[in-house]
């Protein structure tokens, strides 16, 4: 193998993997989609540091005000949208509100299982309550497993 070769197949193998589904919306560069590897690799296009962040934007297109976090309701969220997504449940679990930490209360619980490029998306989103914690994990099926907790 000629030493010209050889560079190239160096160059080659040490670039940066690039993503082999195609970007959605273009490939215009101040779309907010992102590829990330985690899970096998997928396509997002969150830019809020949490999935309050992303409840409470959800509700700002709306003129509602913005939940304030409660930690045990985000921990909560958590520990469902966890299970949801491990276990492929596109719905409630049997009871939701087993994944309160001693001492949370909740009023409400909503769901998704979505495609991620729909964004946010549960029940009680829209609702009038004052406190919420939220999260969302990838599924191996691709759907984005997002729960809210509301007080």
């Amino acid at each position: 193998m000629n030493t010209l070769t050889t560079l190239a197949l160096l160059i080659a193998s040490s670039a940066a993997a690039v993503p082999t589904h195609p970007m959605p919306a273009g490939n215009d560069p101040s779309n907010p989609w992102r590829w990330t590897t985690e899970e096998g690799g997928y396509w997002w296009r969150w830019k809020q540091p949490s999935a309050l962040d992303e409840v409470n934007a959800t509700r700002a297109a709306r003129g509602l005000p913005p939940y304030t976090e409660d930690p045990a309701l985000t921990t909560a969220a958590k520990g469902a949208a966890e299970y949801r997504a491990a276990h492929l449940i596109a719905g409630h679990t049997a009871n939701d509100f087993n994944f309160l930490p001693a001492g949370a209360t909740a009023t409400a619980a909503g769901c998704a299982a979505w495609e991620p490029s729909l964004g946010w998306g549960s029940c009680a989103t829209y609702e009038s309550h004052r406190y919420a914690g939220a999260a969302w994990k990838m599924g191996a099926d691709g759907r984005r497993y997002m729960h809210l907790f509301v007080r």
